[in-house]
């Protein structure tokens, strides 16, 4: 028979039945334990990929490589096992956060997907093409015993991320840029016209017409690539997380 637990029952049948110390108990336990399931997850993610680099330095011929391709699918479905009693555990969590005000709750904050269950090389050094790989989440919610391959992930993400502020910053100084100079050029262009007769002041203005109209153009593609809210003329948008919304 199986064991009603807090959890089981809805947030108006625990106020209800007076269970909600009994609640912020499960609670507790079940964050304790999402953070010993993480844990479990990363080191399995760890051990396939350990299999799959054993594979390609020292697995050769036919035989081994279909005994080595075992092991891999083997580790590949222990971390998928053990990502599942995760997110049944993280969803039990969801079910208690609302009737307690636990902070310890806030650590604990998404499911697990297929795509997390990665971890790129320590030992093999970045290459071309690896900066459209986003690192998974997983590795940013470790404790202060990290282990080195931890600390590795840890930094190769903040590398990541500020290469992506970078870029971004960048980004938006050449909009800034662009604009300012399509406006400089339109600017001359009407100041020439006015020392121009005919035909000369003609062109003059229908070329400063085209610059207006490029710095107008400019502006709006740079308005439309902004995270809504941000300004314009933000010179550091290394808090805004740009890089994830529309730049690539």
């Amino acid at each position: 028979e199986a064991l009603e637990l807090p959890s089981d029952f809805t947030r108006e049948e625990r106020s209800e039945y007076e269970l909600d110390r009994l609640a912020d108990c499960e609670l507790q336990i079940r964050v304790g334990m999402a953070f010993d399931q993480l844990d479990a997850v990363r080191l399995a993610v760890q051990h396939r990929a350990a299999h799959l680099d054993h594979k390609a330095k020292a697995v050769k011929g036919a035989k081994a490589n279909a005994a080595a391709q075992v092991e891999i699918k083997r580790a590949d479905q222990r971390a998928r096992v053990l990502s599942t009693r995760y997110n049944a555990n993280y969803d039990k969590i969801q079910l208690l956060r609302a009737s307690t005000a636990n902070p310890l709750v806030e650590d604990v904050s998404r499911r697990t997907k297929d795509d997390d269950l990665r971890i790129s090389s320590i030992a093999t050094p970045r290459t071309l093409g690896d900066k459209s790989l986003t690192a998974s989440w997983i590795w940013a919610r470790v404790d202060r015993g990290l282990h080195i391959v931890d600390i590795v992930q840890w930094f190769r993400a903040k590398a990541a991320k500020d290469r992506a502020d970078e870029a971004v910053n960048k980004l938006c100084a050449e909009f800034r840029r662009t604009c300012m100079g399509y406006g400089a050029y339109a600017e001359l262009w009407r100041t020439a016209a006015t020392r121009c007769e005919g035909g000369e002041r003609a062109y003059a203005y229908k070329t400063a017409a085209m610059w207006e109209r490029m710095k107008k153009a400019c502006g709006v593609e740079y308005d439309a690539a902004r995270k809504e809210g941000v300004a314009g003329e933000l010179l550091d948008h290394t808090r805004v997380s740009l890089a994830s919304q529309r730049f690539s």
